[in-house]
């Protein structure tokens, strides 16, 4: 049987790969975006570039905490529960939950921003290949058909919502991974109260699994973005505090949905955790006066 060892949760936005004072790219993107419709909100334009240093710099301490509790708890086996957005899931087949069961896999922190190259910046890491054909196993048996898929299609292999925590939190790729590919993006996605019975599945599936010891599992993605709510972000933080899976499985899907949609990877795994979260931090990272950026935020579950 399995050890869940420890569970995390991070913010994978792009404002986290480079210095603030080249945010002005993504900007840049916003405009294209949403050209002039978002009015000025008035007290964010105190957002000043030594403030989102420090915002920054908060969001970097914040990993580097993670980053200890994953070194701390050494897995056997890290599995990670990210979204998919039109990388190595298409349209022309999009399961709501994806088990990769290859033997390896690569990820490209490279950033289109910049026009940088998929090819570049990848990193290889060996897939814990038992682990991730018995959790595709065990969920069929708990009632759960997962898809899952040996070969990797995407010219960067895994998406960035895979390859940007990894890069930050296990830059030697010394354990084993399980990316477990989760439909946020594209409707129709999986409800909240789906990605909850799915957790909690998952963590089963995983405690079942017999010879392998610890295993962390990490949910990344969110929060809010790329139109920042903090009072819908500070529901779902209080919410994984206290364990409030009703909470959770009420969450309708008109809110998850664009960027925001990533927090279905948070409430699958602090459905498999299934105790009380520790927020480690929670910062509002703004690009824009009119309200644009990601809302970053950084927690872990201890068993």
């Amino acid at each position: 049987m399995a050890d869940l060892a420890g569970f995390l949760a991070m913010s994978h936005g792009p404002q986290l790969m480079i210095a603030p004072d080249r945010w002005d790219v993504l900007q840049d993107r916003d405009k294209q975006r949403y050209g002039e419709s978002l009015p000025v909100r008035p007290e964010l334009k105190g957002e000043t570039l030594e403030i989102k240093w420090a915002k920054w710099k908060r969001c970097m301490e914040a990993i580097n905490q993670l980053r200890g509790k994953l070194h701390e708890w050494a897995p056997d086996a890290f599995v990670i529960v990210a979204d998919d957005q039109h990388e190595n899931i298409l349209d022309d087949n999009m399961p709501p939950f994806t088990i990769y069961i290859g033997e390896e896999a690569e990820a490209s922190v490279s950033l289109r921003y910049f026009n940088e190259p998929k090819s570049a910046n990848r990193t290889n890491y060996k897939v814990h290949r038992p682990l991730a054909e018995s959790i595709v196993e065990e969920l069929m048996d708990d009632g759960f058909d997962p898809a899952y898929s040996r070969k990797l299609r995407y010219e960067g292999g895994l998406g960035h919502a895979f390859a940007r925590p990894l890069k930050f939190l296990m830059p030697d790729s010394q354990f084993p991974i399980v990316p477990i590919m989760v439909n946020t993006y594209y409707p129709p996605a999986p409800s909240s109260k789906r990605c909850v019975q799915f957790g909690k599945a998952l963590a089963k599936a995983i405690r079942r699994t017999k010879r392998l010891g610890r295993v962390v599992v990490l949910g990344s993605g969110g929060l809010s973005h790329t139109k920042i709510d903090e009072k819908f972000d500070k529901r779902v933080l209080k919410a994984l505090e206290k364990n409030d899976a009703k909470y959770l499985s009420a969450i309708p899907s008109t809110i998850l949905v664009g960027g925001t949609s990533e927090v279905r990877n948070w409430i699958v795994t602090a459905a498999a955790a299934d105790q009380s979260a520790i927020v480690v931090d929670y910062v509002p990272c703004y690009r824009t006066p009119t309200g644009v950026g990601c809302a970053m935020g950084f927690a872990y579950w201890k068993h």
